[in-house]
């Protein structure tokens, strides 16, 4: 796997893993809103391919917060469909006896459309999203009922200024700036079209890793090429938190604990870890938790790509050179073999 190295901005939110307080009714009810299909076990849930995305559910290891409503509560996900199709994702929610609200036009977060909100049987947060311009790749390998990729993600921050800066240093996002877009809301634009939102609050509502639950993370994916830069840049600005993403010290909470990196808890995160003692998980101020997915581009355009994570690379050098050595030092410094 060879490519020229440079840091580069996200294009698409890959992936996202939540929890649930019963997995197998998450998955029956993804498959019957979402159209989702089975994509593979996880050792304590699920993951399913929606659209061109995968989504998946961790078994919650505690109860989860209760719902703050549809539309209210945080971190909330979104799904592109086409506007011709919204009556009929209306009338599916219906059938199903799904809690929703909307369907509503709005620009108050950075782009005009139709935003219609609910939710699942664990009170986490979800919108159908149907811009006025739907960008290339965004109804990519649609379901069968007409729901795309993932079309963005919202979630908490206690400092808007703080998250914006964070993503601007260690992703290349720059806010959108509208008159539409109110005050406490922050708008991150991707590169291929979907965004990054957060809303401003004085108290996190605890559904994230770093308030206690079981991995819950959204994946960012950017070009092969800026995979390692991305993150030799956080590496190199946030602390490195090892295996326990939310060990906290004296005078510590998890609630304050710092941006920083930590092992992934995947089998591939682990072996990642052992390589180069450095985390491929990151997590922002506000105890949300990322990592990046590399993608190669498809017929030249990041509208379509295919997803590396960070196994791929490990395999891919090992083939190249017969072993593991120098693999660390490429990670971490970029120095060649």
């Amino acid at each position: 796997m060879t490519f020229v190295e440079t840091t580069g901005p996200v294009y698409w939110i890959d992936h996202f893993v939540l929890n649930s307080a019963d997995v197998p009714r998450w998955e029956a009810f993804n498959e019957a809103v979402l159209g989702a299909t089975f994509h593979g076990p996880a050792p304590r849930g699920v993951f399913q391919k929606v659209g061109a995305g995968t989504i998946g559910a961790f078994r919650a290891e505690k109860p989860l917060p209760p719902s703050a409503g549809v539309a209210r509560g945080l971190p909330r996900y979104g799904y592109f469909i086409d506007q011709r199709d919204i009556d009929a994702h209306v009338r599916r929610l219906q059938a199903h006896g799904v809690a929703y609200d909307g369907p509503h036009r709005t620009t108050a977060e950075g782009e005009a459309g139709i935003a219609l909100a609910w939710e699942d049987p664990d009170g986490n947060q979800f919108e159908f999203w149907a811009p006025d311009a739907l960008p290339a790749g965004a109804m990519a390998e649609a379901t069968p009922v007409g729901v795309g990729r993932i079309s963005h993600a919202t979630f908490e921050s206690r400092d808007l200024e703080r998250t914006a800066d964070f993503f601007a240093r260690y992703c290349d996002l720059k806010p959108v700036r509208s008159a539409d877009i109110p005050a406490g809301t922050l708008v991150l634009p991707l590169a291929g079209g979907a965004r990054l939102i957060y809303k401003e609050v004085t108290a996190l509502g605890g559904r994230t890793t770093g308030m206690g639950l079981a991995d819950a993370h959204t994946a960012l994916c950017v070009h092969d090429d800026s995979f390692f830069p991305n993150y030799r840049r956080l590496w190199a600005g946030v602390a490195e938190w090892g295996e326990d993403s939310t060990a906290c010290g004296p005078g510590q909470s998890r609630e304050t604990l710092p941006a920083r990196t930590a092992r992934h808890g995947s089998k591939e995160g682990r072996q990642f870890y052992a390589l180069v003692n450095k985390g491929d998980d990151f997590f922002d101020w506000d105890t949300n938790q990322f990592h990046f997915i590399g993608g190669a581009p498809k017929n030249g355009s990041m509208a379509e790509y295919e997803a590396h994570i960070v196994g791929v690379y490990i395999a891919a050098w090992e083939r190249e050179h017969g072993n593991l050595d120098g693999f660390g030092a490429m990670a971490v410094e970029g120095d060649p073999p």
